[in-house]
């Protein structure tokens, strides 16, 4: 069970990094929201490239933080019932839910948006806008993205059933 939970603990470091890493593209969105802003009204200058790549870091941000905000419990869950179970039914509902629905959810997203993008890639897919980004590299995103909330359910899973068997502190506090 050790070495389990190391794997839990390297998947929780990587997706912790690459969370806080990706919170920085938020910055980036609002500075190239306020230059495209600034440009349209001051020099009545537009790019449908800026406006895309507002849209494509947003998206990134979302995706990239998902592992990370699971791992930190933020996802949104029926907590009215969550936080009265006790720390041994939270980890049967943990391990119960990541089996049944989240990591089938994120395999079956995974698969099916590698071959779309597979197929964004091949036709160098770029927006219909003039001017606008290439499509594919957003798509890419996508099965990376679910493949490292996969991980990340693995790894929740991993420190649920260390709970249950009484291998690690409790992560809900109890």
């Amino acid at each position: 069970m050790n070495r389990l939970l190391q794997f839990a603990h390297f998947i929780d470091l990587c997706n912790r990094q690459i969370g806080r890493a990706s919170v920085w593209l938020i910055l980036g969105a609002v500075l190239l929201s306020a230059l495209a802003a600034t440009l349209r009204y001051l020099f009545d200058w537009g790019s449908n490239a800026m406006i895309e790549a507002q849209w494509f870091l947003f998206g990134l941000v979302f995706l990239l933080c998902a592992p990370w905000t699971l791992q930190e419990q933020g996802h949104v869950r029926v907590d009215i019932i969550y936080t009265r179970l006790s720390t041994r039914w939270r980890a049967i509902v943990d391990i119960v839910g990541g089996l049944l629905f989240l990591l089938p959810v994120c395999i079956l997203i995974s698969v099916n948006a590698w071959d779309y993008f597979l197929l964004s890639f091949q036709q160098n897919e770029s927006s219909m806008n003039p001017g606008g980004l290439l499509w594919w590299p957003m798509k890419l995103a996508i099965p990376i993205a679910f493949s490292l909330l996969a991980a990340q359910g693995v790894a929740e899973i991993i420190k649920a059933v260390a709970v249950l068997r009484n291998q690690s502190a409790s992560k809900h506090g109890d």
